[in-house]
Formats: C-alpha cells, sequence, structure tokens
C-alpha cells in the first residue's frame, strides 16, 4: 500500500497507557520510510532523467543552431553559385558573340577580297581576250594585205621547207599542198 501525504496527515494512533500504541507507530513508521524511500529513488531517477534530457535538449539545440547555421551557408554559396554561373554564362555568351563578330567580320572581308579579286581577274581576261582578239585581227588583216593568195602562199612556204617532199613524187607535193590548203581554209 502506497502512501499519500494526506495519509500521514490524518493517522491517528490509539492510545494507550504510555500514550500511542508503540506497534502501530512502528508499522507505519516503517510503511512511511518504505513509501518515502520508493518516492525519494523515484524522484532521484526523475533527476537523473530531467537532467540527462536536459542535456540531450541542449546538445539537440546545438545541432539545430550548428545545422541552421549550415542550411544559411549552404543557402549562402547556393547564391552564390548560382550568380557566379549567371555571371559566367553572360561572359561566355559575351566572349562567343564577340568571336562570331569577328568571324563574321573575317569572312566578310575574305568575301570582299575575293570579289575584288575576281573583279580584278575578270578585268584583266577581258583586257587579255580585247587584246588577243585585236591581235589575232591585226594578224588577220596583215595576211590579207599581203596581197598574197592562197594558193601563191602555199607554194612559197613549200619551197622553203620540206614538208613532206621527202617521200618523193608529186603525189607528196599534192598532199602537201592539200593538207595546208585544207589549213588555209580554216582560218
Amino acid at each position: 500500500m502506497t502512501l499519500t501525504p494526506l495519509d500521514i496527515q490524518k493517522k491517528e494512533f490509539r492510545k494507550s497507557f504510555r500514550g500511542y500504541s508503540e506497534e502501530e507507530v512502528k508499522d507505519f513508521l516503517e510503511k512511511v520510510t518504505q513509501s518515502y524511500e520508493k518516492l525519494y529513488r523515484e524522484n532521484q531517477e526523475l533527476k537523473e532523467e530531467i537532467k540527462f534530457l536536459r542535456e540531450k535538449l541542449k546538445e539537440y539545440q546545438e545541432l539545430e543552431t550548428t545545422l541552421k547555421k549550415a542550411i544559411i551557408l549552404a543557402e549562402k554559396a547556393a547564391e552564390d553559385l548560382k550568380r557566379n554561373a549567371e555571371r559566367e554564362k553572360e561572359l561566355i555568351i559575351k566572349d562567343a558573340q564577340v568571336k562570331a563578330e569577328e568571324m563574321l567580320a573575317k569572312a566578310k572581308m575574305r568575301c570582299d577580297v575575293l570579289s575584288e579579286r575576281y573583279e580584278e581577274i575578270k578585268a584583266q581576261f577581258q583586257l587579255f581576250k580585247t587584246r588577243f582578239l585585236n591581235f589575232l585581227q591585226s594578224q588577220i588583216d596583215l595576211i590579207n594585205s599581203t596581197g598574197l593568195d592562197g594558193e601563191d602562199y602555199i607554194k612559197e612556204a613549200a619551197a622553203g621547207q620540206d614538208f613532206e617532199g621527202e617521200e618523193g613524187g608529186e603525189d607528196g607535193d599534192g598532199g602537201g599542198k592539200e593538207a595546208v590548203s585544207g589549213g588555209d581554209n580554216s582560218l
């Protein structure tokens, strides 16, 4: 049986010749002692448990504070990283744009140079063509102005050179005339 403070307070002892009954007082004191001892132990255990729990609570609060600081630092680091990545992205884009513009400018310049070179070559070709046609025309005019007709020229040319005369006979001469005449007609 567990005693309460009220039980202790209301306990009445019977009186005997010499006062309270010793046996009842001893029994009651034994019960009070046992209950008190039990309460004392429980109180000590609870105090130790409270101390342990307070220490754990303190550890958890310190851990919570540390975690909060770590989270704040991680968030700040993430923001810094994001900001740096954004800056780096912008720098890369700007660098790429500058390089692209440089490449376009070089390509345009190269295209302009090639276009100029093409126009120069085209003009040189036209000049060459005109000069060559003029040269050919002057040669044609020279041939026409000599007053030689084709037959006479061929005879003179055949007499001055041994085209096919070594093959012998008139057939060789006639063959030479035809070959040269055929060439003359193509002019």
